[in-house]
């Protein structure tokens, strides 16, 4: 990790980059406005695309890039290296080993890149999943994460195209209810969540409250894998989606540890900050803001 210095009353931070340049990999460097904390959390991801590329292609891409991966059929093994898996939803998945930190995103954006250079394809079949590690999470934390989740849906599906929000998709449903938002009842949908959380002893009642694992925020992996995990963005191979996305949602982690309580949102009075605003300020990743603002325009075009 290279030297941090001061910059317009911004802190900022180096980290090499590599890309392809005709052709080849090459190192740049790359800076992020520290308005956003660095990324410190072991997470894991599984980037679904279809299957109108051929596996051989993609690994020739990835080791190209310098990225160890394997081919290995059907499996939920965790691995030390990448893989790519069948993917009963789209014909093809790359799941990543543990990762950690600022390292882990380049890692990450280093395989994006190449699975873009072998000509992957996605569609609205297809989903991107993070996976957080959970080991450590005190039952409150996990709480926390699900009371901001609940609170911030309605925020988070701007993020998302049509066919990710509410309960368009049978893979990542709302984890308000069997129902979407509902026009003015948000705040009561949340209330009575929060009273069933509030009332769970243990992270197996906890799980009670979704006995399905397809919602955006799934529990179950907790169970298999000792991690949270987040099902909720669309299909993308794109390194810039990818890696912000898992860094926006360790700021959600990260909030959810450290918070003291969550409570319900206010209802809407019209007065005050947009809900968005309070979403980055709650969670402190106010850098990301401007790439989010810019993505939920475009979406809802």
């Amino acid at each position: 990790m290279g030297a941090t210095i001061h910059a317009n009353m911004l802190f900022f931070v180096f980290f090499p980059v590599r890309t392809k340049s005709h052709g080849q990999v090459v190192s740049i460097w790359q800076m992020i406005p520290m308005t956003t904390p660095l990324m410190s959390r072991r997470f894991g991801v599984e980037i679904e695309f279809l299957s109108t590329v051929t596996i051989e292609r993609v690994l020739n891409h990835l080791r190209a890039a310098g990225i160890h991966v394997e081919s290995e059929g059907y499996t939920h093994r965790t691995t030390p290296h990448w893989k790519i898996v069948r993917d009963g939803s789209c014909g093809l998945e790359l799941v990543s080993p543990v990762l950690e930190g600022e390292a882990g995103l380049e890692e990450v954006r280093i395989a994006a890149a190449a699975l873009e250079a072998a000509g992957a394809e996605v569609n609205r079949k297809c989903g991107l999943h993070v996976h957080f590690d959970a080991r450590r999470m005190s039952l409150k934390a996990i709480k926390n994460l699900f009371k901001m989740w609940l609170k911030f849906e309605d925020v988070l599906d701007t993020f998302q195209p049509a066919s990710r929000r509410g309960n368009a998709n049978s893979f990542c449903q709302t984890n308000l209810s069997y129902e979407p938002i509902g026009a003015g009842d948000h705040r009561g949908q949340c209330s009575r969540m929060f009273r069933k959380i509030d009332a769970c002893r243990n992270v197996e009642e906890m799980k009670a409250l979704y006995p399905c694992r397809y919602r955006k925020l799934n529990i179950h992996s907790y169970f298999r894998h000792q991690t949270l995990e987040v099902r909720h963005h669309s299909g993308t191979t794109c390194p810039e989606k990818i890696t912000h996305w898992v860094r926006l949602m360790a700021r959600l982690f990260d909030a959810a540890e450290s918070a003291a309580a969550v409570r319900n949102r206010p209802e809407d009075t019209g007065i005050g900050i947009s809900r968005m605003k309070w979403f980055f300020q709650a969670i402190d990743a106010r850098g990301l803001a401007k790439f989010y603002n810019a993505r939920a325009k475009k979406l809802a075009a």
